[in-house]
């Protein structure tokens, strides 16, 4: 089993101290929605966001990527093939666990609704199944509670081949989930980290490349 794990990813809601700010109210009243639930989306939200978290603006607030990682997860060989367990951990130490029966929404929209909704009631079901779990929980713990070796992929890392790194068929392969800058927990501190590519790459062509040696190392693709 592949265990990708999306750490301190930039996935939340409103925080309170922004829920009242005009700008935030009106994107609200737009969309019919509670100020306090909406995700926080630099897409709509930059200036908002720089007002109250000075230099943060390009990493804050962004559904987006986790929204475009998971929809290259979930369609992979490797998770059809029951292979594949997706975990993303918020930087407010919130744990999402994603079903791998899990259909996400095609629209980005509809994966935003999909989102508040968890926020909201935790849980996400259809015809009796769990679809999206979330809990409170620190990446660190979970981590170690896992099953099979971890690892942590990072620009700063030691310089490995996938070969190297994807070696073993138990295997958690953790991820940042942010646009810029590094992990707010310390991972670093607690697990070997690697970088694949001499070049800073986005979250969802890490996974698509990590996948795709998975399937290779497992001989799923022949």
């Amino acid at each position: 089993m592949l265990r990708l794990i999306i750490a301190d990813a930039e996935l939340q809601t409103v925080p309170e101290k922004m829920a009242k700010d005009r700008s935030i109210r009106n994107i609200a009243e737009k969309n019919h929605k509670n100020p306090a639930e909406m995700l926080l989306d630099s897409n709509y939200m930059h200036t908002t966001i720089e007002k109250f978290y000075p230099g943060e603006s390009n990493r804050r607030g962004r559904p987006d990527i986790i929204y475009i990682f998971l929809e290259m997860a979930m369609e992979s060989i490797l998770n059809k093939n029951n292979m594949l367990d997706v975990y993303v951990h918020t930087r407010d130490n919130f744990i999402i666990h994603i079903n791998n029966q899990t259909k996400l929404p095609r629209s980005y929209n509809r994966f935003q609704g999909l989102m508040e909704d968890l926020f909201k009631k935790r849980s996400i079901e259809y015809n009796g199944n769990e679809l999206l779990s979330m809990e409170e929980g620190k990446i660190i713990p979970f981590l170690k509670n896992l099953d099979g070796k971890t690892v942590v992929l990072s620009p700063d890392g030691k310089e490995s081949p996938l070969s190297g790194i994807i070696n073993d068929n138990d295997l958690n392969v953790v991820i940042g989930g942010f646009s810029q800058g590094d992990f707010i927990s310390d991972l670093y501190g607690n697990f070997p980290s690697y970088k694949i590519f001499r070049e800073e790459l986005t979250i969802w062509s890490v996974g698509m490349e990590i996948i795709s040696q998975y399937e290779r190392f497992t001989s799923l693709l022949g």
